[in-house]
């Protein structure tokens, strides 16, 4: 019954649900608050479901918590130790592992070469249209338009 329950509930209903959780935790805001409120006047499944989670919150919480009747002790695994010669061992093969990994970063090539961009070519046609271009030392210069202290109204 409670999955044909769960598959005709709505997005409301699974909002509901998870702020009523939530506000058995405080941790719910006001305006989320009012929501559930108004969501669980109007509907019963979600309403029992509320008052289902909060009873059982309290029993659990209101149950004081339960002392063992006899004392136990885990059992001490023993620590692992290794001899000083596999240490030294560990510790040359780390640094071998490490100088390698340094000088085959530092060694690494390409596979290919990076590709070089022609140079530009021009022809003697070309030269000898820039050469008839007329040169810009006879313009007269381009006044410069002076700006207002204060732009005008709405322009930045």
């Amino acid at each position: 019954m409670a999955g044909r329950e769960a598959l005709t509930l709505g997005v409301r209903c699974e909002r509901a649900r998870q702020w009523a959780s939530v506000r058995l935790d405080s941790e719910l805001s006001a305006l989320e608050g009012q929501l559930l409120e108004r969501h669980l006047g109007a509907c019963e499944p979600c309403r029992s479901f509320a008052e289902g989670m909060r009873s059982a919150t309290t029993v659990v919480r209101d149950t004081p918590p339960e002392l063992p009747t006899r004392r136990f002790e885990l059992p001490r695994r023993p620590l692992l130790r290794f001899p000083s010669e596999r240490r030294r061992t560990a510790l040359i093969a780390a640094a071998a592992l490490a100088l390698g990994a340094l000088a085959g970063s530092l060694l690494e090539r390409p596979s290919e070469p990076t590709p070089v961009a022609p140079a530009p070519q021009f022809s003697l046609l070309d030269v000898r249209q820039l050469q008839g271009l007329p040169r810009g030392e006879d313009e007269a210069p381009v006044p410069v338009r002076s700006i207002p202290p204060n732009p005008p109204e709405g322009v930045i």
